[in-house]
């Protein structure tokens, strides 16, 4: 850091705590990044705002490196965590804004691939999955009803900071189905019933919408319609009941995209 971190206060470290629980994020419109690569990435990126870093004063930093000028604030082991969500912390969180939602009328407009997730609950997969879809390029991603708050610190950390990189919307999947249906999306949801088409026969057209479900009972059963696809991925079922959820829907990125 270019700066020598100024001491937090009390009142701080307070503030910065209540960012650990859901309803205070949502109140502050803030969420914690953490560890010196997420964070570095984040910062590279520029597409969320950071507004402070906080510091462990007792932490190698040697390797993280940034260029903006970006208040920091140093706290004690102690403090630091108290703070953090991580069994192993590097010694330097991020408080960002969390980005503005994205509008239906623009993803409508749009074209590509949409990711649409229903009821992700575990935070490791749904940060994999933001990931994976920041990777492939999809224009968008819808979080359903039920999914854990993509910007929950776990979600955050899986991402490896591709938090905020991909537009994104939240609320009723099949309210949101109807509208893009309604401007020429077509929704495909990927499916391990022997009726859904084999993937790699699916020939998508511009406008598609990639559907994955909760890890232990899938796409609920009323997002499925005539209209709509349901997609398999072929393996070896013999030996193992199911695919990870967050690689299910890489492989179904790499085949669609």
């Amino acid at each position: 850091m270019k700066t020598d971190p100024a001491p937090a206060s009390n009142n701080q470290i307070k503030e910065w705590k209540k960012l650990l629980r859901g309803k205070n994020r949502k109140i502050e419109g803030l969420f914690l990044a953490e560890g010196i690569r997420c964070v570095e990435q984040i910062i590279e990126n520029n597409n969320v705002v950071v507004r402070e870093l906080l510091v462990d004063n007792q932490a190698d930093l040697t390797s993280f490196h940034f260029t903006k000028e970006i208040p920091a604030y140093k706290l004690t082991s102690a403090q630091f965590l108290n703070l953090s969500d991580t069994e192993s912390p590097q010694g330097v969180i991020a408080v960002c804004e969390i980005p503005e939602e994205g509008k239906i009328d623009k993803f409508a407009k749009s074209s590509g691939v949409i990711v649409a997730i229903d009821a992700i609950q575990d935070p490791g997969n749904l940060g994999t999955i933001i990931r994976t879809a920041a990777w492939f390029g999809v224009s968008g991603i819808i979080f359903g009803e039920g999914c854990v708050d993509p910007f929950h610190p776990k979600v955050v950390r899986s991402t490896a900071g591709a938090t905020g990189s991909v537009p994104f919307l939240k609320g009723n999947l099949e309210s949101i189905f109807r509208d893009l249906e309604s401007s020429g999306w077509h929704v495909y949801l990927l499916d391990g019933s022997a009726s859904a088409s084999e993937i790699r026969t699916v020939r998508p057209g511009h406008k598609s919408i990639l559907v994955a479900g909760n890890e232990g009972n899938g796409i609920r059963p009323d997002l499925f319609g005539a209209k709509r696809s349901p997609v398999r991925i072929d393996g070896n079922f013999d030996t193992v009941e199911s695919l990870n959820v967050a690689v299910a829907l890489g492989i179904g990125l790499f085949t669609l995209t």
